[in-house]
Parts: C-alpha cells; sequence; structure tokens
C-alpha cells in the first residue's frame, strides 16, 4: 500500500456581495484528504451546514486511512457523507434558526496512487494533465440535467436561454437521505488538482483556469492567488474557494 504524500494550498473569501463566508474548506496533508463545502445560498445558517460537512467527514474517514493497511473504499466515502447529512438533519432539529441550512460537499482523498472522490452538489473536483484541465466531478444542478437530457448542447447555451445556474438538485441537509457520487482515478506524475466552489467555477471559466494554471508553472501558491484574483476581478458575485493539490509518490 502506497499512501503518497500531498502538498497543498488553500484560498477562501467571502466575495464582493456576500455579507459572510459560508464556504469551509479543510486540507489534511498529513492523511491526504481535502474537503470543501459550500453552505447554499438562499438557505439559512449555511456556514454551519458547511462546517458541520466538513467536520463530520474528516471525524469519520480519518480514523480509517492513518494506517499502513488503510483501503480506502467508496462505501466508507458514502458512508461519511450520509453522516454529515445526519448531522447537519440532527442540528436543525435541535435548533430551530438553522431551519432549512444546506450546503454542498466535494471531498478527495489520496491513496494508493489513485484520488478517491465524492460529491453532493456543484462544488468541483477538477484534474491539470498534460496540459488539459478536466473536470472529474458532475454537477447535481437543474442546468446540468437539462443538458444531460439533450435540451440543450451546453451549460454556456442553456444559461443563454433564461436557464438559473443556481438550482441544485441535491445537497446535504436538504432531506433525510442523500445520493452521493462516489468514484475514483489513477495518478499520474505531475498530476494537479483542483477542488473549488461554485464561487470560482462560476466567475473564472475553465479556460482561464486552465491559463492561470499552465502559466505558473507548478508553483501552487501563485496559481491559487491568481484563481481568487480573477474570480474577484470578475465580480465576485459569491463567496469564493479552492485548494490546489501536487500528490508524489
Amino acid at each position: 500500500m502506497n499512501l503518497m504524500s500531498i502538498s497543498a494550498v488553500t484560498r477562501s473569501d467571502k466575495g464582493w456581495v456576500r455579507e459572510i463566508n459560508e464556504d469551509n474548506v479543510a486540507v489534511l496533508e498529513e492523511h491526504r484528504l481535502v474537503v470543501l463545502a459550500d453552505g447554499m445560498g438562499g438557505y439559512n445558517a449555511g456556514e454551519v451546514a458547511s462546517q458541520l460537512a466538513v467536520e463530520t467527514i474528516t471525524a469519520e474517514l480519518l480514523p480509517l486511512y492513518t494506517g499502513e493497511n488503510a483501503e480506502p473504499s467508496e462505501r466508507d466515502i458514502r458512508a461519511a457523507v450520509e453522516a454529515a447529512n445526519t448531522a447537519i438533519r440532527a442540528a436543525v432539529q435541535s435548533e430551530p434558526a438553522y431551519e432549512g441550512m444546506a450546503t454542498t460537499l466535494v471531498m478527495a482523498l489520496f491513496c494508493d496512487q489513485r484520488v478517491h472522490y465524492g460529491h453532493v452538489g456543484d462544488s468541483r473536483l477538477y484534474r491539470l494533465r498534460k496540459g488539459r484541465l478536466e473536470q472529474l466531478t458532475r454537477d447535481h444542478s437543474m442546468v446540468q440535467a437539462l443538458v444531460d437530457e439533450g435540451m440543450f448542447d451546453s451549460i454556456a447555451e442553456a444559461l443563454d436561454a433564461g436557464v438559473k445556474g443556481n438550482i441544485l438538485l441535491r445537497g446535504l441537509g436538504i432531506q433525510e437521505t442523500v445520493e452521493v457520487d462516489v468514484a475514483s482515478a489513477a495518478v499520474e506524475a505531475d498530476d494537479l488538482y483542483l477542488v473549488c466552489s461554485d464561487g470560482l467555477s462560476n466567475m473564472v471559466s475553465d479556460q482561464e483556469m486552465l491559463g492561470i494554471l499552465l502559466d505558473a508553472d507548478g508553483d501552487i501558491e501563485q496559481a491559487a492567488g491568481r484563481l481568487l484574483q480573477t474570480a474577484l476581478d470578475n465580480g465576485g458575485l459569491d463567496n469564493v474557494s479552492l485548494a490546489l493539490v501536487c500528490p508524489q509518490s
């Protein structure tokens, strides 16, 4: 079992419009774990939901992946996210002011030359490999569903037609149960991974992201700063959070 190692940087900002930052992002390099949650706009106490999600998932997963015999499984990741959903629902039951709070979630665990990831909502995981930026997750949003159903050729076309891009079909805390997308992919030398909230992906196009990452030439501190600043320069209409992760054998 090759546990790998990672180096990572994070950035988070409330943007120019939101009064508070409802995003939470955590990187535990020694455990090769990245978790990002985006308190869903329009819901109460989104920052509480996102914090609960990050804290619960790290608490659930860390005991499982600290030893040499650890073998990441889709079942463990799914169970951790489901536990976060349960924690958020329990908080709502205990505090009336939390009624309606919810969050998106994306997490990545690096182990055995693979990245194991799960997500709910529209927070994303990207991979830069050999000059190509690829979105590994698929948004659980109305606009993505309409594209998948063939009503539009692309998200850009759907947005131009007036479809709202912020309507989510899944989130933690919305219902008693949650459907989690879980997958894994092989890690190759010189891969770079970007975990982000929609405050980045809605403000910075994939092509802009790619240009910034390539220009940085492996300097993830510089790349993270430029990604955040570009999101703010392009409007900063939402909280912006991201983590850039370099896995190493």
